[in-house]
């Protein structure tokens, strides 16, 4: 897996170089106090790098921890698995909406991970939804997907503020 995390590390670097450099020809917005196009490919770019880095440095460490071969690990789920569960959630995305159909997307990709601890998937398959949405709604002042079972998702805007 060492070599597998270094290698995917160097190409996403690469890749979140080169998108970043595609973003900086894109035009600045006039209107004051409000994030620009260019701002959320930022974002991501910002984000790739930082992750792709640290999968680098993660190849590192584990190499050097590591002195054997690698051992196959006997308990992984299958990718196919977190596609189909991700497949699933972006087909009931818009039907209803983000809260909604996060709050279990992230419950199930948490159980599937391997977190036991039930208080601790409620707690963040709960926060994590609503967090982000706070912060599209109020920090980018971007809508996020309502869906059409507005009163499920009504509900959790008005506990949102």
């Amino acid at each position: 897996m060492r070599i597998k995390n270094i290698i995917g590390g160097i190409f996403l670097t690469i890749l979140g170089l080169v998108y970043g450099y595609l973003t900086t020809g894109l035009p600045a917005r006039s209107l004051p106090n409000t994030p620009g196009p260019s701002f959320f490919p930022w974002i991501l770019t910002f984000s790739l790098l930082v992750l792709s880095v640290s999968l680098v440095f993660q190849g590192f460490r584990m190499a050097a921890a590591q002195s054997g071969s690698e051992k196959p690990d006997g308990d992984s789920i299958p990718a196919f698995l977190f596609l189909g569960v991700f497949a699933v959630y972006l087909a009931l995305l818009p039907f209803f909406g983000f809260l909604i159909a996060s709050i279990p997307f992230f419950a199930v990709l948490m159980a599937l991970y391997g977190a036991t601890r039930k208080l601790w998937i409620a707690s963040l398959s709960i926060g994590f939804p609503v967090f982000l949405f706070l912060v599209f709604r109020d920090v980018f002042n971007l809508p996020l997907p309502r869906g059409t079972v507005s009163i499920l998702d009504g509900a959790l805007v008005a506990l949102t503020g």
